[in-house]
């Protein structure tokens, strides 16, 4: 933008409280245009082009039309011979867009909420073929994710392949086949495995410490096993795949001293290297202090991440969250994001989680997530912040204020009282969810006449009142429910109608 020219920013009567507000918080010089027409989606270009061939325009570099006008802003380029494009359709988008506006490419047919949006999506989708470069190396600025499947032997093959393709698309390197505790399900590791490689091309691991399993395990073909300690040690000599190393003792106890666990790790790591010297070298020995759950030695445990990598730079790590999430009754997203944290200042090579519990269902998504944020933290050597990427999902990071519409003061609010409910009419709506979408089925007296599934509430509710007639209160009661539904849906909480979701 040239020295001391202006953005020309065209507005409608409604909205120039709005823009005014917002534009006034970017450094940018800008001036404000008040077009004749009260909606900004109602400019029309015929106007605007006479009421900008009417005004001086010597100051002014470039247009921005409201992001939702219905027409081609290069028309107004060829009739006033300043270069016009489309801002924002959300006023609150604009500190943003002036203040990144050298190095934006506008467009004079789509708002700039899709081109700036558009514009952070393909650098972002460039920094993540990046960091995939290094996937399956260790030692990189990758943290690879393994996702289990919780008590495998006792999932039907259509579990456990849904299981499978599930942690895939959320974003798994590896998938692991958990166990169940005392072992005694060799027999069934052949099958697991297999149907696992039926479905997915990822590496697969096994988390047991029987021995029989773990060699029935390198049978049919894992690639990693979950885990030696001092119990079942000597099984390292009969294998040829990648093993993770704990500091469990004879008596099945893991230290809580920092100190101790470390020197048992290291010592038995050190075992493993000589009973199969096949191993050595080739980051096939995985490290994992082993994170216990809070107030039963989190900080200890961490502590012992820290100082064994101080001590060990180079030895590939793992670190299973899955001890914190499960055993914590809270929102998943946000301890996931400072785990992954954690893990990527410690130079974790391998975060291992499981989505046993409705409340950490969706965990290995908001890893996945959360390792993107630490890489680009690291890269460009900043703060988790302000990436282009994030997992604010119940808050937003910055508050917009309402315009207030100076008129109201002259009105009066009426006092909105809890009101009993009521029977609406001879019809009625139960509405749940069930496999990934939301339902609404329509009854009159108990019996359904007609049903509706989808996962977008507007869309759901036009459909329904199009099809079914039902009053004013019923409709805005089914608007409603049908709100909180997809709400539920999207942050995998259960609905149940007629309740509060929070």
């Amino acid at each position: 933008m040239m020295k001391n020219k202006k953005v020309l920013l065209v507005t409608a009567k409604e909205a120039f409280d709005a823009v005014k507000k917002y534009s006034g918080m970017s450094g940018t010089p800008a001036r404000i245009h008040i077009s004749g027409t009260d909606v900004a989606a109602l400019i029309s270009r015929e106007s605007l082009v006479g009421e900008l061939s009417g005004i001086n325009l010597d100051d002014i570099s470039i247009i921005l039309l409201p992001g939702s006008v219905q027409w081609d802003a290069e028309v107004i380029e060829k009739e006033v011979g300043i270069p016009c494009f489309k801002g924002p359709v959300n006023a609150a988008n604009l500190p943003a867009l002036l203040d990144e506006i050298k190095e934006i490419e506008l467009s004079t047919v789509n708002p700039a909420d899709a081109v700036i949006g558009e514009k952070i999506k393909k650098r972002l989708r460039g920094e993540f073929r990046e960091m995939k470069k290094y996937r399956y190396e260790f030692g990189k600025n990758y943290i690879h994710l393994l996702a289990e499947i919780e008590s495998a032997p006792k999932l039907s093959e259509g579990e456990l392949k849904r299981w499978a393709r599930y942690y895939e698309d959320s974003g798994a390197d590896m998938i692991d086949i958990g166990m169940t505790a005392g072992g005694g399900n060799e027999d069934k590791i052949p099958k697991i495995v297999e149907t696992i490689k039926e479905v997915t091309g990822l590496p697969v691991s096994i988390d047991t410490l029987d021995e029989a399993e773990i060699l029935s395990g390198v049978d049919s073909g894992v690639d990693l096993i979950l885990s030696l300690d001092e119990t079942n040690l000597e099984t390292a000599s009969s294998i040829d795949v990648s093993v993770v190393v704990i500091p469990r003792n004879k008596q099945g106890t893991i230290p809580k001293g920092v100190d101790e666990r470390v020197t048992l790790l290291e010592d038995l790591v050190e075992k493993v290297s000589d009973l199969n010297k096949s191993l050595r070298g080739k980051n096939r020995i995985i490290a994992d202090p082993v994170l216990d759950p809070l107030n039963f030695g989190f900080t200890g445990a961490v502590a012992s991440y820290y100082e064994f990598r101080k001590k060990n730079p180079g030895m590939p790590m793992l670190m299973g969250v899955g001890n914190v999430t499960e055993l914590l009754d809270a929102d998943s997203v946000g301890v996931n994001a400072l785990l992954m944290g954690a893990a990527s200042e410690l130079n974790i090579d391998i975060v291992f989680t499981v989505e046993a519990s409705a409340k950490c269902r969706g965990s290995v998504k908001e890893l996945d997530t959360a390792r993107k944020m630490m890489y680009l933290a690291r890269k460009h050597n900043q703060l988790p912040k302000d990436l282009g990427i994030d997992l604010l999902v119940l808050k937003d990071k910055k508050r917009v204020e309402d315009i207030i519409d100076p008129q109201i003061e002259e009105i009066d609010f009426v006092k909105v009282k809890k009101t009993p409910i009521k029977e609406l009419e001879k019809g009625m709506f139960r509405i749940y969810l069930e496999g990934g979408e939301i339902k609404a089925v329509y009854y009159e007296g108990k019996k359904p006449k007609m049903g509706f599934r989808g996962k977008d509430a507007k869309d759901m509710y036009k459909t329904a009142v199009h099809r079914i007639k039902v009053s004013t209160e019923h409709a805005a009661y089914l608007g409603k429910e049908l709100g909180k539904a997809e709400t539920a849906l999207k942050l995998g909480k259960n609905y149940i109608q007629d309740t509060e979701l929070f």
